[in-house]
């Protein structure tokens, strides 16, 4: 999946904060936080329930329902809710979202509502926020990485897209062991998390699915795959060096499982960041 993000994005002038997404473990729990300045909630509050994206989302993936924009719920099944900050940041709200568990058991026994209705509100939510503007703000914090997910009802349907800032892209380069062993602790979480029975035959092989490595021969590549017929996502070599940041696209990522362990690795390599 190609991105519809600019490699350019952050050429002139650091972009200030608009949101942060986290990813973290609550109790061995995998859990999504997101911290959005007000503006950007009060902008998503104001899409409209018939709106073609959310209704596109529903058509496609049935069992979703309606999309919540309250100040309780936000997101399909009202899988955000709001929580307390750690570090309170003046102007922002924060949500969180648990990640599903054990989405694929025994024949008959699925249940894909959950992980549908998590990986589609992450879709409407970053849509909303890919060119969002933002005003600078007093910790004069800035964009660590701008994050799109794709949600479709088809083969390789669930992409993801990012544009790293440069600080993100120096970062990661300098520092390839951390971010190798966050991202595949958070993977491999999330994975398990949402389908534990992939583990029980023959563990050790099954982990080895899990690799974060650099692409490139001058350290300037990033590869992240998690199961799948080559799933995962990546810096293409032809985007090594356009522009100051990094764009990064995605390959063969079929179901929110893999989308969501994806996203995971990422978000634990930006908290380091």
């Amino acid at each position: 999946m190609s991105s519809s993000l600019d490699p350019n994005l952050y050429k002139d002038k650091p972009i200030p904060i608009r949101y942060d997404l986290v990813f973290q473990l609550e109790d061995d729990k995998p859990v999504f936080v997101l911290s959005a300045s007000r503006e950007l909630i009060r902008e998503i509050s104001e899409i409209p329930a018939d709106a073609a994206y959310i209704k596109g989302l529903q058509e496609d993936f049935h069992e979703i329902g309606e999309f919540s924009n309250s100040d309780e719920m936000l997101g399909f099944g009202g899988v955000f809710a709001p929580c307390e900050p750690l570090l309170p940041l003046e102007g922002f709200s924060i949500w969180k979202a648990d990640v599903c568990e054990e989405v694929l058991g025994d024949i008959g026994e699925s249940n894909w509502a959950p992980a549908y209705q998590l990986s589609c509100s992450l879709s409407v939510i970053l849509r909303m926020m890919e060119f969002a503007e933002s005003s600078p703000n007093s910790l004069g914090l800035n964009q660590l990485a701008i994050l799109i997910s794709i949600c479709r009802g088809d083969m390789g349907g669930f992409g993801l897209a990012a544009t790293l800032s440069p600080i993100a892209r120096n970062w990661i380069a300098a520092n390839r062991s951390k971010s190798k062993e966050v991202a595949q602790l958070a993977m491999i979480a999330t994975y398990r998390h949402m389908w534990p029975d992939y583990f029980e035959e023959d563990e050790d092989f099954r982990l080895h699915s899990f690799q974060v490595y650099d692409n490139s021969q001058g350290g300037t590549g990033l590869v992240m795959d998690v199961p799948g017929n080559a799933c995962g996502i990546y810096v293409d070599g032809s985007d090594l060096n356009k522009g100051p940041g990094w764009d990064i696209h995605s390959h063969n990522v079929d179901s929110p499982i893999q989308q969501l362990s994806l996203l995971s690795g990422l978000c634990a390599i930006l908290r380091l960041v």
